[in-house]
């Protein structure tokens, strides 16, 4: 009873560790995801200019829910449309994680008991694709 007692405490921080990185994870995935969705999207529409297309992004059209709620207002989107056909378009999506609970509490934790370990704040993927 007593082991249990003393390791209880330890098995919660490591399950909560976990799912931190797998949140963290998972935001990493969409980001990527959605970057790559973007990017083809913008491709694909040479005539829709960078706002357009960042609205049409934000809207949640395209990638995960989780990133997309709240008209993106967690995203950071970077449209660099091309210019010509066959010219690259690129597309930076930045998403910021310092609003989530699970991420700012963590790192709150592991400040607060001296270590020097701190989660990512954000996540950003770039893609390129060429203009159709």
């Amino acid at each position: 009873m007593v082991e249990f007692a003393l390791l209880t405490p330890l098995l919660i921080f490591f399950v909560f560790v976990t799912i931190t990185f797998a949140v963290i994870g998972q935001a990493e995935l969409a980001v990527s995801q959605l970057a790559y969705s973007a990017a083809r999207y913008a491709s694909v529409n040479p005539a829709l200019s960078a706002s357009a297309i960042e609205s049409y992004i934000k809207a949640g059209n395209l990638g995960s829910p989780t990133i997309t709620a709240d008209g993106g207002a967690l995203l950071t989107v970077d449209v660099q449309q091309a210019s010509s056909f066959g010219e690259p378009v690129t597309v930076t999506i930045s998403y910021d994680l310092s609003s989530n609970v699970l991420v700012s509490s963590m790192t709150t934790l592991f400040a607060s008991l001296g270590m020097p370990v701190t989660f990512p704040t954000s996540v950003t993927a770039t893609e390129t694709a060429m203009s159709e």
